[in-house]
């Protein structure tokens, strides 16, 4: 009988498609990693329709089957050129499990195979499988996905961690990788499980534990490692080990080419992501208007749950040739809309659309589906006979669609009296208006000068009046009276200009630069309707990006540009502050967001190892290559109040971000990084290849703990007072030698350590995980575990030296008396921390009676 405590959990995965590895991978293998999904796979109760009814569960993954029998073994039937290869796992010395499914899944399967008295309906499948109490008080779970099998263990306050034994049949030997993998050699490659991850469940919070696995010999078998479990470190009860902020992340993606391009939230907290593929096998769902790639690049839009763990609707629209995504948005009936460009003139259009035409080169279009993902409401054409996309979308109060982009097309669709109804030359930009059913063009109008204009962002005042901003290569790009900067300042400059609702009027416009090119990206409406505008700038010096008395930054930091983010009034006339900010290289601002407080979080791209981060960020290191950023300014932009890096070792090119209404930040962009970070259960934790889109989720302060002390130092307790001591080392480089300072890094790591008696001798084996200068090891030995114990080899028994997969070794006792039991140490001996004890050991005084050790930790 279970009862209410806090639970000890550890959780692992065989990695099965696609993070398997093959040392040969074939044509047919990468087919099947390429198909795989990343979706949650019920379990099948067998109710006849397997004629193994040893076979109580089981889950039919894109790798493969995997079986769950009565006794409680996992049977693995992993793909390959021919047929399946099984693997079969058994737990060591469990009691009889009590198997059943749990969360009864919606789907039900049906089996009509054979003689019609042998068919099968309205099957049940379960989301888990629970084994029960496995051991004394531990409780095994099992869920299958896509791309993997998870095992989840509960421990409770009565169970033994070290109780917990699995062995392979049929495998000859394990091993754990510099990732902390478990690798298991099989006929058609190596085999993983995931590095395990251990919590505990305190006071409400989810408090991560140490957790690694080990790995041992059968007593029968000498030779081979086949036996693996767990070991933990210790932990305090009482108070979280790590607080991790970036709540969930994510991959969406397969084998091509992916591009994010907007995504959006709706009321009950689910997201909407839109982009293109270049994929075929984009993952998309039952049900969807369309599952079938139609060739080069592809709209997709995916339906995510608020956790980011579950893919719950997606599909391709486009049609023979080019098609690419703008931003989406959601209606008060809960439709989303979409608008970009297309190249395909069989683009899906539908009945009483306005223009159901293709006018040639890129058409802008528009595009309104239900919530599903599953019907085609309305899509319209829209354009003239040259280039023309559109990049943004709003809904207006009177649930009009105001779509904006570019264009190159004299002929693009303008109405009559509206604020410019004349192709200005270049590219110039676009606003239209459509009725919410797309059925009818409700005002139109271009806006630009003689030369190149980039409409970038669109946004709504609590007037219906519209803003937009992008940035002018245009002399005589149109400004306003009494604007904060109507001189162009020569390259490019970045502009804001306001529009009644009705496109008859130009409000408001302001030009902003310096004496290089700057690019604005994005805007947001502050409290009194003030203007916050972001993006990055290229000019320095004498004529450098206009800031204000008293922002965080107003000195330009070097390398080609810096970000920058400023405030104007409604009306665009007063600059009420301005701040640059960045590190010695390249960034940018490509989102801001507004918390319902006034501050002000920042969303782009870097190149710089020195841009500022703050105290407590989740990540305070840049990556390689190029970072995304995340910065959070308050209301008058005089203070950074948090600023974190996010990414992987490669590019990741940052889109755009949202704010939920508890003030959580979703970020969204592309990464070509294998190492972007991901979390536990999250949708895809598998980069698919090429570049992936990728969506994360971080709390309000970014942060990854909390300086509760105020010492200026975040560490797992947060209580460790700064008090120099000349005798310490200053091993985290804060200018002191402290009681901050964390002891010196362990260099050498044991996997195991073993005595086995074989007649008149004594087998001491064993493994190191990690070697780093190692100088060798002394094997110590008693007739106590007390003592004292003495060294008996008489030569240092030589080391690796250093290797990221350990090594093993061996040595042999053979002056030993038979009746006595021998305890043994292992001391290792390395050039930084010089000797270190590891626990003893015992080798009983018979043969094949072994004590393997269960914690292999410095003494």
């Amino acid at each position: 009988m279970w009862r209410n405590f806090t639970l000890f959990v550890i959780i692992f995965s065989i990695l099965l498609i696609p993070l398997i590895t093959f040392a040969n991978t074939n044509p047919e293998t990468s087919k099947v990693l390429a198909k795989a999904a990343k979706l949650q796979i019920p379990f099948v109760e067998n109710k006849g329709q397997i004629q193994d009814m040893s076979i109580k569960f089981y889950a039919n993954t894109f790798a493969g089957n995997v079986y769950v029998t009565g006794k409680g073994e996992i049977v693995y039937g992993l793909v390959r050129d021919e047929g399946y290869m099984p693997i079969r796992e058994t737990l060591i010395g469990a009691a009889s499990p009590n198997i059943n499914g749990e969360s009864k899944a919606v789907t039900q399967v049906n089996y009509f195979v054979g003689n019609k008295d042998n068919w099968k309906s309205s099957i049940s499948t379960w989301d888990s499988v629970n084994l029960g109490e496995v051991y004394e008080g531990v409780e095994l779970k099992l869920k299958a996905y896509g791309n993997n099998v998870e095992k989840l263990f509960y421990v409770n306050e009565c169970g033994d961690v070290d109780d917990i034994r699995l062995k392979f049949d049929g495998v000859e030997d394990l091993a754990i990788n510099e990732k902390g993998e478990l690798e298991i050699e099989t006929d058609i490659g190596t085999v993983k499980f995931t590095k395990p991850f251990a919590y505990q469940e305190i006071d409400g919070k989810r408090v991560e534990v140490k957790c690694d696995f080990v790995i041992a010999r059968e007593q029968s078998d000498r030779c081979n490692l086949s036996i693996y479990g767990f070991q933990v470190a210790s932990y305090d009860k009482n108070y979280p080990l790590v607080i991790d902020p970036l709540l969930s992340s994510t991959f969406i993606g397969s084998s091509n080419h992916d591009e994010f391009a907007y995504f959006t939230r709706d009321a009950a907290g689910n997201i909407f992501v839109t982009g293109y593929s270049l994929s075929s096998n984009y993952p998309t769902t039952s049900g969807a208007y369309d599952r079938t790639y139609n060739t080069n690049k592809d709209v997709v839009v995916s339906k995510i749950n608020g956790n980011l763990t579950s893919l719950l609707s997606s599909t391709f629209v486009g049609g023979s040739s080019d098609d690419t995504a703008g931003q989406i948005i959601i209606d008060a009936e809960g439709n989303i809309l979409v608008s970009g460009g297309t190249l395909s003139s069989n683009f899906p259009t539908t009945s009483n659309a306005y223009d159901r035409v293709y006018h040639g080169a890129w058409d802008a279009f528009v595009f309104k589906m239900d919530s599903t993902l599953s019907n085609l409401i309305a899509s319209t054409f829209i354009g003239g006979t040259n280039y023309d996309i559109s990049r943004r979308t709003l809904i207006d109060l009177s649930g009009n669609i105001i779509i904006s982009g570019v264009t190159y097309s004299a002929d693009y669709p303008t109405t009559i009296g509206v604020y410019d109804s004349f192709y200005n030359g270049g590219v110039d930009i676009f606003v239209s208006k459509l009725n919410n059913n797309l059925t009818s063009l409700l005002c139109s109008t271009f806006i630009g000068g003689s030369s190149d204009d980039d409409g970038e962002a669109q946004l709504l005042d609590s007037s219906d009046n519209i803003f937009i901003n992008g940035k002018t290569n245009s002399s005589d790009y149109p400004t306003t009276t009494g604007a904060f900067d109507i001189t162009y300042s020569g390259g490019t400059d970045a502009f804001v200009s306001k529009l009644d609702n009705n496109l008859t009027s130009l409000l408001s416009s302001t030009l902003i630069g310096g004496n290089k090119d700057e690019y604005s990206y994005d805007i947001a409406l502050g409290s009194s309707d003030n203007l916050y505008l972001a993006g990055e700038t290229f000019s320095s010096g004498a004529y450098s990006f206009p800031v204000t008395s008293g922002a965080y930054d107003t000195t330009f930091n070097g390398g080609p540009r810096d970000a920058f983010l400023c405030e104007f009034t409604d009306d665009l006339s007063t600059l009420l502050a301005s701040t640059i900010f960045g590190g010695n290289s390249d960034e940018g601002v490509l989102s801001i967001v507004i918390d319902t407080s006034g501050n002000i979080y920042c969303f782009g791209t870097t190149g710089s190892s020195n841009f500022p981060t703050t105290l407590g960020a989740y990540d305070r290191t840049f990556n390689g290559a190029v970072d995304f950023f995340v910065s959070k300014f308050d209301s008058s932009l005089t203070n950074l109040l948090a600023s974190t890096f996010i990414g992987g070792s490669i590019d990741d090119w940052s889109q755009q971000m949202i704010i939920d209404p508890d003030g959580n930040i979703y970020i969204g962009g592309v990464s070509a990084s294998s190492n972007y970070p991901t979390t536990l259960g999250a949708y895809d934790k598998t980069f698919n290849g090429s570049y992936d889109m990728v969506i994360s989720k971080f709390d309000p302060n970014l942060s990854s703990g909390t300086d509760s002390d105020g010492d200026g130092i975040l560490d797992p307790s947060d209580n460790c007072p700064v008090v120099p001591n000349p005798d310490q080392a200053d091993y985290n480089n804060n200018g002191k030698g402290d009681v901050c300072d964390p002891p010196p890094p362990t260099l050498i790591e044991l996997s195991f350590f073993d005595a086995i008696q074989h007649g008149k001798k004594i087998l001491i084996t064993w493994q190191t995980a990690t070697e780093v200068d190692n100088l060798g090891f002394n094997i110590l030995r008693s007739e106590s575990e007390s003592g004292p114990y003495e060294k008996i080899n008489k030569k240092l028994i030589k080391a690796k030296g250093s290797s990221t997969k350990g090594a093993s070794y061996n040595f042999k006792d053979t002056k030993i008396e038979q009746g006595k039991t021998y305890w043994y140490i292992l001391e290792d001996i390395d050039s930084n921390n010089g000797p270190t004890k590891h626990d003893p050991v015992k080798a009983e005084g018979k043969s094949g009676k072994v004590k393997t050790k269960k914690k292999n930790k410095r003494k």
